[in-house]
């Protein structure tokens, strides 16, 4: 597979939450959203029985959003399904501009659980097609400059670490750290506007 053809891509928000997060705020909001027209939302999952992985997913036909918290890292997690178009770079800053504004928005919510906040200079990321794109060095080099174009559009060149994950049995996968002094959602998202 080129990486012009990239279409699931997973983006993971960390979050800093007080606990183990809620579930049932979760589901309220996300059975509203999937009745709003126009986002094509099928169904709603509750996993919040599991002690890790995701909690709460809204399944949708061009992309997932869940609750998660694999690997002990809780998160709002963004995963495009299909209709991504453009460059490769191109489709790692829709879904990073997706997954910053579907959490800005959850994170609005008022019923949303307090005292979580979004920690915007860490993001997981995972491209969800091992067939295609299997974790090694052949990918890596593919992939790797134009998710970085994508990220340096979004924290600034050098302001960064980008970093593989290196169990060649799990998915292509990426985790980031920026410094977070002065970032915000709105920052971010207006940096990929």
């Amino acid at each position: 597979m080129a990486a012009s053809e990239i279409q699931k891509v997973c983006v993971k928000l960390a979050l800093d939450a007080p606990g183990r997060l809620n579930a049932d705020p979760v589901l309220e909001i996300f059975g509203r959203w999937r009745a709003e027209e126009g986002e094509e939302l099928m169904d709603l999952a509750d996993y919040a029985h599991l002690a890790e992985g995701p909690l709460v997913v809204l399944v949708g036909h061009r992309y997932n959003l869940a609750i998660d918290t694999t690997g002990g890292r809780p998160g709002i997690q963004y995963c495009s399904k299909k209709g991504l178009a453009g460059s490769p770079a191109d489709r790692f800053a829709a879904v990073l501009k997706a997954t910053l504004a579907k959490s800005r928005r959850l994170l609005a919510e008022p019923g949303f659980p307090p005292g979580v906040r979004p920690r915007p200079g860490q993001l997981d990321i995972v491209l969800n097609d091992r067939l295609s794109l299997p974790n090694d060095d052949e990918a890596d080099r593919e992939i790797r400059p134009a998710l970085s174009s994508s990220l340096d559009l979004l924290y600034g060149s050098a302001n960064y670490a980008l970093t593989r994950d290196a169990d060649s049995t799990r998915r292509l996968a990426y985790r980031v750290e920026a410094g977070a002094a002065g970032l915000t959602l709105d920052s971010l998202l207006a940096r990929l506007a």
